[in-house]
C-alpha cells in the first residue's frame, strides 16, 4: 500500500507539516470547488484530490479525504437518493487507486522516464474513476429515476448513458487538466519545502559553530 512513510522516502519531505498541509489543502480545494467556486455541469476537483492523495498521501488517507469533502459539502448544498451511487462512485475508486497504481507502477523502474509515466498513469486512473463513475451513476439516474425520464427497459438505460455523454467529457476534462496541474504544483511545493529545510539546516549549523 502506498502509504505517507513510502512517500517520506520518495520526495525526502521535510516532516509531518507537509503531509498535514497537503491533507487541508487538497480538503480545502475540493470542498471550495463543490459549494463556492462551482466550474460547471461534472467538471470537479474530488476525483483530482482522491487521485492525488492516494498517490502523496496513501489509500487509507485518499478514501477518508474524499468521504469527508463529498459529506460536507451534500450536506451545504444538498442531494437525493441517487447520493447511494455518486458517493459509492467516487469512495470505490478511491479505495482503490493506490494499489492499482503501486501494482502498475512496478512494471517501469527506469529513473529517466519514471516521473513521467507516473503522471501519464494517475492521469490514466483518473480518467478510469471518470469512467466508473458514469457508468454506475447513470445506472443509478436509471433504475431510481425519480423524474419519470426513462422507460424501465435496455432502450431507458441506453438513452440515459447517452444523456449523461456530456457530463462525463467535462469531468474527463477535468482530470486531463487538473491531475497534472496538480502533480506540477505538488512537486515544485516539495522541492521548496525541502530547499527551506536545507538552508535552514546549514543557518544552524552556522550558528552552532560560532559559538
Amino acid at each position: 500500500m502506498l502509504n505517507y512513510k513510502f512517500q517520506i522516502k520518495r520526495h525526502n519531505k521535510p516532516s509531518r507539516t507537509s503531509y498535514y498541509l497537503l491533507l487541508s489543502t487538497l480538503f480545502l480545494v475540493a470542498f471550495l470547488e463543490r459549494t463556492v467556486w462551482d466550474l460547471g455541469p461534472n467538471v470537479e476537483l474530488v476525483t483530482t484530490v482522491m487521485i492525488l492523495a492516494s498517490f502523496y498521501l496513501g489509500r487509507k488517507e485518499s478514501f477518508w479525504l474524499t468521504f469527508t469533502i463529498i459529506a460536507t459539502t451534500d450536506r451545504l448544498i444538498g442531494n437525493s437518493s441517487i447520493f447511494l451511487f455518486t458517493w459509492s462512485g467516487f469512495l470505490l475508486p478511491a479505495f482503490l487507486a493506490g494499489s492499482v497504481f503501486k501494482y502498475l507502477s512496478t512494471k517501469y523502474k527506469h529513473p529517466a522516464t519514471k516521473k513521467i509515466l507516473d503522471g501519464v498513469l494517475l492521469t490514466s486512473l483518473g480518467i478510469s474513476s471518470n469512467i466508473f463513475f458514469y457508468l454506475w451513476t447513470n445506472f443509478g439516474v436509471w433504475l431510481l429515476d425519480s423524474w419519470e425520464m426513462y422507460t424501465n427497459n435496455l432502450r431507458g438505460l441506453l438513452l440515459c448513458y447517452i444523456n449523461g455523454l456530456p457530463f462525463l467529457k467535462n469531468q474527463m476534462v477535468s482530470s486531463l487538466l487538473f491531475i497534472p496541474l496538480g502533480i506540477v504544483l505538488i512537486e515544485a511545493a516539495l522541492k521548496l519545502a525541502i530547499k527551506y529545510k536545507s538552508n535552514y539546516a546549514n543557518y544552524l549549523q552556522i550558528l552552532k559553530d560560532s559559538h
